[in-house]
This record gives structure tokens, C-alpha cells and sequence, in this order.
């Protein structure tokens, strides 16, 4: 059996799949499918590993010790030297729930789990996922799970049967059973395996390593054919690439089954290019040009370093979609500190000797030790820092009352805590705030008002005295810009119609105040503060409140102004229009929540010109 040989158009596939990550990071409307650049990277991997394993088990001379040595020189030194600049600038940078997110997935990332912790790591004030620097590492955890698991099953399977064949047939035996799992039920990972999220999970990407395995395995069972290209093969090959570069264009993240069966296409089709390359195609001399080689030779820093510098432009500038600057200075940065990272770090670890327990130790363990305390330190200054108490006016106003009012919404509900303290302290009541599941947001639907969620938040109904509601009803309605989200995701079907019905509902037996909402602004005046420290803020746009916000809550009032019953409350008309402090304290503690300081200030400038429970009953919509 003959060592596995170099193919320089593999590198090249490689630097096709790292600049398709790229574009799409950058600016997803460029290149819809260029997300499908980390499968083809699986592919690859599975292809490349896979034969290496096998050459050496065949040859008698394969080790897991020497195995494990490879993929730890090969992997770690690059990863937690990129891992380690993002901890560092964010520890300067970041906000302390922000970087408190940030560090969890590099912890996890240490031992390869944070994909799985990235899978349930869903929540309204989660790090959006656009400003984490190290989400990208989850492909890294999937691969290295996969390597630990793969090999077993091929020196188990050769050493019993000594039969390429019947570990190629068991390989796709485990292929189908994988591939099948894509079709299960959403709420058999949220309800059973808590992943809500299952763009990470390993069993829905062991797929698409287990196809560049597959070939592997499949291609050393052609010993001595035929080479060289011929019509066919020419046709393959041109066929697979030109199939494989629209698929680029034409596959976006909304369609279904993302990840599951639909990107096995474009796994196919980067197996199918791989295997037909080899006989000296038209697509190998295009992917063997030596600048496009080179690009895949760096492939791994490209990918490791883009991210996190696409991740800080967007937490620093607060934007969506990233300007020419912003880009020019993340290519220039993500080009630089790559090719540092592959000429000073990769190249001369992967040709350095170094014995497993050495390995182990100096390319793991110390540094893994290192970064986790310099995180954990990090993190206690952060919080020193974010629980340090403010001078001047006072935070919140002392609310002794019993919760006789009941207040109903998701965050923007959360986030009038210092407002309902102020005002009920005034008045005589306190209200008890409940974040609503988004499903029972709106609960009119007989699938919903079955839901057990939704019937203790209706039992709580009845207990209460009067309800107030409180949305984000933009991000419901997919009105406003929403700068930290992707609008889509959190656009609830027919939510005009269901939400008055609902409010309808509850005011048939209670008396309901609605709640307008307030702006969002274009950047958090929190951030502001930590980038003042090194002067970035002041190649930043000022601050601005986005979208139009009488218009959005002129939607609202419309649909509930002519029930009985119901009260508009317009709180948010007492902030002040144009800044986002007072008296040196932030109003705002990202793009869309009050902080505890604004709460409190727009329940006081409140009561000193409208009251809220001393409304007559009946229509007393103002």
C-alpha cells in the first residue's frame, strides 16, 4: 500500500470553500450559499484523514499516539493562538455579560464540545451571533468528536474482518442512519436533547465527513485502474465544479433541512470533484494554479482569524451589514495575522518532533490552562467593573406592595422593571413581570392555548387584578430595523391579528394596559464607553435612533384602541429624543433595552404627568 500522496488541487478546493466562508461572513447577499464552504471542508477532511489512516493500518505502522501527536500539532497551536487575541481584545472591548458568553465557548472549545454548547445557548440577551469572535470554532469541535470516534471504528472493523469492503458497507450503513436523523422532529432535539439550535450538532454533520470517508475508503478498493482522463472523466469533473460553484449561489441558509439531507449535495459534489481530479482533469489544472494552491495552504488561519475580526467590526460599529472600511480592514488584518499564524506557528510546529506526552502537555494542556485562567481573570475584573454601583441619582425606587398587577411580554416587558416599581410605589401597587415563552406570546390558537406554558400563563391571568403587556412588537411583526437580530427568526406568522385577539381575550375579564414601545438605537452607549478608552468611538457614526417609532407603535394602537377595556400607555414619549444619557447615566443598555437607570427615568417623568391604575374603567384609550 503506497503512502498517500500529495494532490495540490485539493488545496485549491480548500481555497475555494475558506473565500466562500469569507463572502459570506462578510456580506451573506454576495454569495447565499457560501456558508457551505465548512462542508466542504468536512469533505475534505474526511477524505484526507481518513486515507491516511488507512494507509497506515494497512501497513502495520499506524499508532493512535502518533495519530493524536499529528492532530494536535496540526489543530491547536494556530486555534489558541487566534482563541487567545480574541480573548484578549475582548477583554478590553466587551461588555461583561458579552464577554462572559464569549469565554464559555472557549472553555468548552478546549475539551470540543462547544458545539453543543452553542446549541443550547439560545436566549433574547444571548451574544448575537454576528459579535461572537469564536463562534466559528463549533466545525472545529464537530471534527475533532469525529476523530475520535472514526478511527476506532476502522481499526475495529479491519483487525476483525481484514476486509475493506465491509467497513465501506458498515461506513454507509452509519451514513444512512446519521442522514435519517435530519428528518426527526424539531422538538426532538428542543424537548428531548435541549438543542434548539441544530446547525451545530455532530450527528447532522457526521454525514458529510463520513462521504470524504467514504471515498477514501471506496478508492482503495480500485487498486491498479486506470489513471488518466479521459471524455467521461473530463465531463465529471467540469460537471461536478460548475455544479458545486452554483450551488454557492443558489443554496441559502432558510432552506430546509439546513443541516441535514440538503447539504449532502454539495457534499456529493465536492466528493464526486475530488475523485475525478485525480485522473488530471481540466478542474485540476484550474485548482493547481499556485496563488489559488497557496490560499489553500492557509486555509486554517484564514478561516480561524476572518471571523473573529468580521465579529469585532460588527460589536464595535453595531452594524448589520458592514462597510467598505470595516471590510477593507478586516481582509487586511484577516491576510496578515494568517500569514503570520501559518509562517510562524503552523509550518514549524507540523515540522518540529515531538512525542505524544510532549505534545499532550506543551501543545495542549498549558496553553489550554493559560487561556481558561486568563478568561477567568478577565471575567472578575469585567464584573467588578459592570456590578460597580454608579454615583448621583438613585437607581430604582423601594416598591413594598403586594404583586396585584401582572405584567405580560418577553424582554421589553423585563426591561420596565425600574418604570413599574417607580410608578406603583406612587400609586399603591407592584407589579410581577413574567417573560412569556415566544410561543405563548400570542395564545388564541387552539394548538397554543392546549400548550401547558401558555395555560399557567392565563391561570395567572386570572389572579391578577389588571395586565400589562410589553413586546418588541417590531421584531413580532418584522417592521423596524432590529439591530441585534435577524428579524426572520423572531417574526411571528399573522402576529397583528392574534395579538389583538389575545388582548381581546384578556380584557374580556381584566382590565389591560398595552404598552408602547420605545426606539432602538443604532449602537449600545454602554459599548460607547469601553471603545472611548482607545479612541475608536470617534471613527464611529454618533449614535441614532433607528426606524420610526411613532409609526411602529401607531400599528399597535390601531389594533387594540377600539376594545373595551383596554389602555394605551405611551411611557416611552418622556425619553428624551435626542441622547441616550442623563445627569452621566446611560438610558439604554444595548440598541433596544433600557437600562435600570432609564426604566426608573421614564417612570418618574411619567408620574409627573400621567397616572396609570387610577384610569376610570371602560374604553380609556388616550
Amino acid at each position: 500500500m503506497q503512502a498517500v500522496r500529495y494532490r495540490p488541487e485539493i488545496d485549491g478546493l480548500r481555497a475555494v470553500a475558506v473565500l466562500s466562508v469569507i463572502i459570506f461572513h462578510l456580506n451573506n447577499r454576495w454569495l447565499p450559499g457560501g456558508f457551505l464552504g465548512v462542508d466542504i471542508f468536512f469533505v475534505i477532511s474526511g477524505f484526507l484523514i481518513t486515507g491516511i489512516i488507512l494507509s497506515e493500518i494497512q501497513n502495520g505502522s499506524f499508532s493512535f499516539r502518533d495519530f493524536y501527536t499529528r492532530r494536535i500539532k496540526r489543530i491547536y497551536p494556530a486555534f489558541i493562538a487566534a482563541v487567545s487575541l480574541a480573548s484578549v481584545i475582548a477583554s478590553q472591548i466587551f461588555l461583561y455579560e458579552d464577554f462572559n458568553q464569549m469565554r464559555k465557548t472557549i472553555e468548552l472549545s478546549t475539551v470540543f464540545l462547544s458545539n453543543i454548547y452553542l446549541g443550547f445557548r439560545l436566549g433574547y440577551f444571548d451574544l448575537s451571533a454576528n459579535e461572537n469572535p469564536v463562534l466559528h470554532i463549533w466545525s472545529l469541535a464537530v471534527e475533532e468528536q469525529y476523530y475520535l470516534l472514526y478511527p476506532l471504528l476502522l481499526i475495529f472493523c479491519y483487525k476483525k474482518t481484514k476486509s475493506l469492503r465491509v467497513l465501506r458497507n458498515i461506513s454507509i450503513i452509519l451514513f444512512l442512519i446519521l442522514t435519517a436523523t435530519s428528518f426527526l422532529p424539531s422538538r426532538f432535539y428542543t424537548d428531548i436533547l435541549n438543542q434548539p439550535n441544530t446547525y451545530y450538532l455532530s450527528t447532522l454533520r457526521f454525514p458529510e465527513l463520513l462521504v470524504g470517508s467514504l471515498l477514501a475508503v471506496y478508492g482503495q478498493t480500485e487498486n491498479g485502474k486506470q489513471q488518466t482522463a479521459n471524455g467521461k472523466r473530463q465531463l465529471v469533473s467540469l460537471l461536478s465544479l460548475s455544479a458545486l460553484l452554483i450551488c454557492l449561489f443558489v443554496i441559502d441558509k432558510h432552506n430546509p433541512f439546513i443541516p441535514g439531507i440538503t447539504l449532502l449535495l454539495p457534499c456529493l459534489l465536492a466528493a464526486l470533484l475530488i475523485r475525478s481530479m485525480q485522473y488530471g482533469t481540466l478542474p485540476t489544472r484550474i485548482l493547481s494554479v499556485s496563488p489559488i494552491v497557496f490560499v489553500g495552504k492557509i486555509s486554517y488561519s484564514l478561516y480561524l482569524y476572518h471571523w473573529i475580526f468580521i465579529a469585532f467590526a460588527h460589536y464595535i460599529t453595531g452594524d448589520k451589514q458592514l462597510g467598505l472600511p470595516a471590510v477593507s480592514a478586516v481582509a487586511a488584518l484577516t491576510a496578515g495575522f494568517s500569514l503570520l499564524s501559518y509562517y510562524l506557528i503552523e509550518q514549524p510546529v507540523r515540522k518540529r518532533k515531538m512525542a505524544f506526552k510532549k505534545a499532550l502537555f506543551c501543545l495542549y494542556l498549558v496553553p489550554s490552562l493559560i487561556l481558561v485562567g486568563y478568561n477567568l481573570y478577565a471575567r472578575g475584573i469585567l464584573k467588578q467593573e459592570h456590578l460597580r454601583p454608579l454615583p448621583d441619582a438613585p437607581l430604582a425606587a423601594e416598591n413594598h406592595f403586594p404583586e396585584t398587577v401582572l405584567t405580560l411580554g418577553d424582554s421589553h416587558a423585563g426591561h420596565l422593571r425600574g418604570f413599574l416599581d417607580y410608578v406603583g410605589s406612587r400609586e399603591g401597587w407592584k407589579a410581577k413581570i413574567l417573560s412569556l415563552d415566544s410561543e405563548c406570546l400570542v395564545w388564541v390558537d387552539t394548538t397554543l392555548a392546549d400548550n401547558p406554558l401558555c395555560r399557567k400563563y392565563r391561570d395567572e391571568v386570572e389572579k391578577a387584578e389588571a395586565v400589562f403587556i410589553a413586546q418588541f412588537y417590531d421584531l413580532r411583526m418584522g417592521g423596524q430595523p432590529v439591530p441585534r437580530f435577524e428579524a426572520q427568526s423572531f417574526l411571528i406568522p399573522g402576529f397583528q391579528a392574534r395579538f389583538r385577539e389575545t388582548v381581546k381575550r384578556i380584557a374580556a375579564v381584566k382590565p389591560v394596559y398595552v404598552f408602547a414601545n420605545n426606539a432602538s438605537i443604532s449602537r449600545s452607549p454602554l459599548r460607547e464607553e469601553k471603545l472611548k478608552r482607545f479612541a475608536i468611538n470617534q471613527y464611529l457614526q454618533p449614535i441614532q435612533a433607528m426606524g420610526n417609532i411613532d409609526k411602529s407603535n401607531q400599528v399597535v394602537f390601531d389594533l387594540v384602541k377600539d376594545i373595551p377595556n383596554v389602555h394605551w400607555v405611551d411611557a416611552q414619549k418622556y425619553l428624551p429624543k435626542n441622547t441616550v444619557e442623563i445627569h452621566g447615566r446611560h438610558l439604554y443598555s444595548d440598541q433596544d433595552h433600557l437600562t435600570e437607570f432609564g426604566s426608573y427615568y421614564m417612570g418618574r417623568e411619567f408620574h409627573k404627568h400621567e397616572s396609570l391604575l387610577k384610569h376610570s374603567h371602560g374604553n380609556a384609550l388616550q
